[in-house]
């Protein structure tokens, strides 16, 4: 009897353990997760004219157990590398700009087919490294988003997207879609105003405990009227319950004439 009961609980623990693993997979792949987690990214950007940016950013972010609302703040620690004379500041390292980000789900649905989710965006960049260094934009930013979430079937996952990235003030951030430093300018230009959109596509691959992901991404700079076109790959995969690691690979494809390539390695561990 003591046998019986000891093969039943072990089976539930096996169960157990592999649905939440299997939660967190879902949740490490998806762009707004709304779980509680601590984050680390090491960003690397290329650039045409062999200028090179690199960031280490930690982040911590705080859902509600409701997963209706989250709160988030990283903030990087930035080295450049820039080609040409720039009076002995070509190599210099310091402290980027802080990012705030929150996300609010108007509309729920646990439905597992269609769409399950709306979500509102909202990230702010607060000037906080030193622009003319290349670390920082110089100015606040602010970037209001929608975010759907749409499930074919449980292995695959659509997020469409659509922000808006704009400054109140000039920055020094022309160098790319996202508003990263402008490596062949260190003075403030204009402000800046880019309408993005993406489409990723999520595979979930269970048999290797992880997932890969598609994204199509198009942005228009108002300001330079200049159009982005990228595509990035996702490859993740869950090292333990609750922990993930994925790499991220952006590539230029057509209309943007200075960022060539973005490789972006991301750490998560999920705290509830």
């Amino acid at each position: 009897m003591r046998q019986r009961l000891f093969g039943v609980l072990a089976i539930a623990c096996v169960a157990i353990s592999a649905t939440a693993q299997d939660l967190y997979r879902q949740n490490a792949s998806d762009p707004v997760s709304m779980r509680t987690r601590i984050t680390a990214d090491i960003e690397s950007y290329f650039y045409f004219d062999e200028s090179q940016f690199y960031a280490l950013r930690p982040g911590y972010y705080y859902g509600l157990k409701s997963e209706r609302f989250l709160l988030g703040m990283s903030i990087p620690v930035v080295h450049n590398i820039f080609k040409g004379d720039y009076q002995g500041f070509e190599n210099t390292t310091g402290i980027g700009d802080l990012r705030m980000s929150a996300l609010y789900v108007p509309y729920f649905n646990e439905k597992t087919f269609g769409l399950s989710r709306v979500t509102v965006s909202m990230d702010v960049s607060a000037p906080t490294g030193e622009y003319k260094l290349g670390r920082g934009a110089g100015a606040w930013m602010y970037r209001p988003g929608v975010v759907l979430t749409y499930r074919p079937s449980p292995a695959l996952g659509f997020y469409p997207e659509v922000r808006f990235l704009f400054s109140t003030e000039e920055v020094n951030s022309q160098g790319s879609s996202d508003g990263s430093p402008d490596p062949d300018d260190s003075e403030k230009d204009d402000k800046i105003q880019n309408l993005s959109i993406s489409l990723p596509f999520v595979a979930q691959l269970e048999d290797w405990d992880g997932w890969f992901a598609i994204h199509l991404m198009y942005s228009r700079a108002f300001v330079e009227s200049t159009d982005y076109f990228f595509i990035r790959t996702d490859f993740g995969k869950m090292l333990g319950e609750r922990t993930a690691a994925s790499l991220r690979i952006s590539k230029y494809v057509a209309g943007q004439p200075r960022l060539n390539v973005m490789v972006q390695a991301n750490f998560t561990w999920f705290m509830r």
